[in-house]
């Protein structure tokens, strides 16, 4: 099935999209409880999420490195900076892709929460591979969880993924969490803004 903003999903995962905004509203809820269940919580901080098709997503995204693969899900802040210092810092809303699927969808969501969760907690000028590689973690997690085949694939995609900020950045990630837990790992990151060695971590 091809939707007029031109994205295409197969007939079957058509049946399950996510296509209204009370949906998306309830599965964000659930999906802020998911993150909360691994210490990433977000409390009563405000974080807004509407529908919307590739073109609104494509204008939102601030990034260029996503010429292989159609963005899905953006999250929009406002930080206001004068002469090096920031004035106010304000949450707008996520964004994500009407129709998925809404197992794909949650993935997406939980990614994007993190964003926020980061925003939130002050964790400036991450670097890309950083920040995208700790969310695509949060994702592999939460999907690890799930014993279907979509779950199941999408682990796969994830961990073999040749991308230099998705892939790279969630396999350090990953060897990261292996080095600490996760709490340590990301008071790590906010301190030193990348993932730590092996030596690094036993000595945090």
């Amino acid at each position: 099935m091809q939707y007029p903003d031109g994205v295409v999903i197969c007939n079957q995962c058509s049946l399950n999209g996510v296509s209204t905004q009370a949906q998306a509203d309830q599965i964000a809820e659930e999906m802020r409880f998911a993150l909360a269940s691994v210490g990433l919580k977000l409390n009563s901080t405000q974080t807004p999420v509407f529908l919307c098709g590739r073109d609104e997503l494509n204008g939102a995204s601030h990034h260029n490195f996503h010429d292989n693969h159609p963005i899905l899900g953006v999250t929009r802040t406002n930080t206001t900076h004068s002469r090096g210092e920031i004035l106010a810092r304000n949450f707008d809303c996520i964004l994500i892709q009407i129709n998925l699927p809404e197992e794909h969808f949650r993935t997406v969501m939980i990614h994007e929460l993190t964003h926020a969760w980061f925003f939130y907690n002050y964790f400036l000028d991450l670097p890309l591979k950083v920040e995208e590689g700790m969310c695509v973690l949060m994702e592999y997690i939460w999907l690890k969880n799930l014993d279907t085949k979509d779950a199941e694939f999408r682990r796969k995609q994830i961990a073999l993924t040749p991308d230099p900020i998705y892939g790279d950045g969630f396999r350090e990630a990953r060897e990261a969490l292996r080095l600490m837990p996760l709490s340590k790992l990301l008071s790590y990151i906010k301190e030193k803004k990348k993932f730590p060695t092996r030596w690094a971590a036993f000595f945090y």
